[in-house]
């Protein structure tokens, strides 16, 4: 599970990323990417909220993420998705432009799975 010292860890490690990467130059299209797996990572982070709501209440629902545990807290799915939105922006500023592309395109190809799958179950984004 993640802590607040380890989202602490998580932080310094991608400002030591972004401080110590080469010159990559960041593109419009790198920022458009970037907000398009932003998006549907929030949309995911609504919908692991919604798990955290429901486990603790009905019990219908609980979360395969291994990080997390079967049956996070909110305050517990807030910090991870801060920390990993973070930490996925940082290695997308840090890899070479030739990499970053597929890096972007990837993970949000993934992402998007998770929310289709989590929808098609019945999971809402729950703010």
């Amino acid at each position: 599970m993640l802590t607040a010292s380890g989202t602490k860890k998580i932080i310094g490690f991608i400002l030591l990323l972004l401080l110590s990467s080469p010159a990559n130059a960041w593109t419009q299209e790198d920022s458009m990417w970037q907000s398009a797996y932003l998006a549907a990572h929030v949309a995911d982070w609504g919908q692991t909220r919604d798990i955290a709501a429901q486990c603790r209440t009905s019990g219908a629902y609980q979360e395969s993420n291994i990080v997390l545990g079967s049956c996070p807290s909110i305050q517990m799915v807030n910090a991870y998705f801060v920390a990993t939105a973070l930490l996925h922006t940082g290695v997308a500023h840090a890899l070479p432009s030739k990499y970053r592309r597929m890096f972007q395109v990837g993970t949000l190809g993934l992402q998007l799975n998770v929310v289709n799958s989590n929808t098609e179950i019945g999971l809402q984004v729950n703010f």
